[in-house]
This record gives C-alpha cells, sequence and structure tokens, in this order.
C-alpha cells in the first residue's frame, strides 16, 4: 500500500444534505455517503490525516478519521470553508443546489391547499474552492449526471469549477452510484480521461487516489 499522502492532510465530503421545509419534511437525495466514506478510509489506508465532512451517513464513517457533522449544504459550506487549507480536498457529498428560501419552524398542518414553495440556489462550494485554492492543494470534484450527455457536462466543469479532476457517475443507473455498493466512473482530468469499469465503492476509491497522488 503507497504511503505517498503521509503527513498530508485530506479532507472529504461525503453524503447528502437535506434542506429543511419545516420541523419535519425537507428536500434531499438518495445519496448514502458510501462513495465518501470509502475515499476517507482510502486516504487514511495511504498515512494521510483525514476530516470527513458527513451530510446524513446511511453507513458508519471509518474508523481513526476527525468526522464533523455537516447536515445542510450552509453547514458543508462553514466546515468546509473552515478547512481549505488541506492537501487535498475532495468534494464527494451531493450538496443540494437549492434550498427553500423560507423554512417553517412548526411542522405545517396537512390541508386541502397546494403547497407552494419557492428555492434558492445555495453557495456552490466546490467553485468557491476552486476560486480560492492554495498552492500546490490537489481539488477533486463529482458529477452526479446521466447519460453521455453528463459526462459533458463532466468534462466542462472542469474548467468552469478550476479543479484537478472531476469524477463523473451516472445516477440515472439503479447498479452504480446513489444507494449502491459498486460504481463505475470516468475520471476527468486535463491530461486525459480514466474510465474506471463496475467495482466496489472502496476498489474505486483506490483508482481516484491513485489519480491524486500523481498530482501531489
Amino acid at each position: 500500500m503507497s504511503k505517498q499522502l503521509a503527513g498530508k492532510r485530506v479532507l472529504v465530503t461525503a453524503g447528502g444534505t437535506r434542506e429543511p421545509l419545516d420541523a419535519v419534511r425537507y428536500i434531499g437525495n438518495r445519496s448514502s455517503g458510501r462513495m465518501g466514506v470509502a475515499l476517507a478510509a482510502e486516504a487514511r489506508r495511504r498515512g494521510a490525516e483525514v476530516t470527513l465532512i458527513a451530510s446524513n451517513l446511511a453507513v458508519p464513517p471509518p474508523d481513526d478519521v476527525e468526522v464533523v457533522e455537516a447536515p445542510t449544504a450552509a453547514d458543508v459550506e462553514r466546515e468546509t470553508s473552515s478547512r481549505a487549507d488541506a492537501d487535498v480536498v475532495i468534494m464527494a457529498a451531493a450538496v443540494s443546489d437549492y434550498r427553500p428560501a423560507e423554512t417553517e419552524a412548526a411542522k405545517r398542518p396537512k390541508d386541502e391547499s397546494t403547497w407552494l414553495i419557492e428555492l434558492e440556489p445555495t453557495t456552490d462550494v466546490l467553485k468557491h474552492l476552486g476560486e480560492h485554492r492554495m498552492n500546490g492543494q490537489v481539488l477533486v470534484g463529482f458529477a452526479a449526471e446521466t447519460g453521455e450527455s453528463g459526462l459533458e457536462r463532466a468534462r466542462k466543469k472542469l474548467a468552469a469549477k478550476r479543479v484537478d479532476l472531476i469524477v463523473y457517475n451516472d445516477v440515472s443507473r439503479q447498479d452504480v452510484g446513489f444507494d449502491a455498493d459498486d460504481n463505475e466512473v470516468v475520471i476527468v482530468s486535463g491530461g486525459g480521461e480514466r474510465r474506471v469499469d463496475k467495482a466496489p465503492k472502496d476498489e474505486i476509491a483506490a483508482a481516484i487516489f491513485d489519480e491524486v497522488e500523481r498530482l501531489t
């Protein structure tokens, strides 16, 4: 096992954020956090000091890593920004692009009327990190998209977010990606693309860190 990351600080986000509508309901997604947890575990195996920003994980975090709870997009923004000087940052969490413009403190009672919800955009944390990154930092983003058009969007995201790597996975498939044990990805970089065929997420994490280590 490579120990090239020994002494490096690695920050990983994992899971899916939940944006409250009222005291009970929320807007969320199907991310379990398995991919991010696998990445945090792989970074630790390679000798790094790891902090995991955890958004509503459905799986336990790995041992011997610092875990910081961040249930909402605002929490992810705050906790990630305060640790943005890490040597490697991997934004694997499914952070909501929108949140309710207004949140009710109590549970909204059910009635026959229509509930119209206005959504406002959340901060693009990955873009912010790309615009303010430190020299020598390796920054990795994820693109949860669908089909070949999604892969093209992932390619554009690489430059738009000013990151080193974008990991594309097709979330339209039921056998990989969200809430699945396996994944299949395309790792997009300025030097080309590497397709990693369907495999358990710990193997996908190892492939991603092989690419990260080439940049450190």
